[in-house]
């Protein structure tokens, strides 16, 4: 499954088990951070795509 398909409660459920059956709870909440970071710069550079885009248009 990619991580996209899973919603961030999904993610958050996911580490939670994953510390209850005995992961490492600073691994998990890194990948949960990560995760985080990731999705966030994605959706920052597709904005300042877009917006020099619309200038060069203008």
């Amino acid at each position: 499954m990619e991580p996209d398909a899973e919603s961030p409660e999904e993610r958050a459920l996911r580490a939670l088990r994953a510390i209850d059956e005995g992961a490492d709870i600073g691994a998990e909440a890194l990948a949960l951070s990560n995760e985080f970071t990731d999705r966030h710069t994605a959706r920052l550079s597709a904005w300042l795509r877009r917006r020099r885009r619309a200038s060069r248009d203008d």
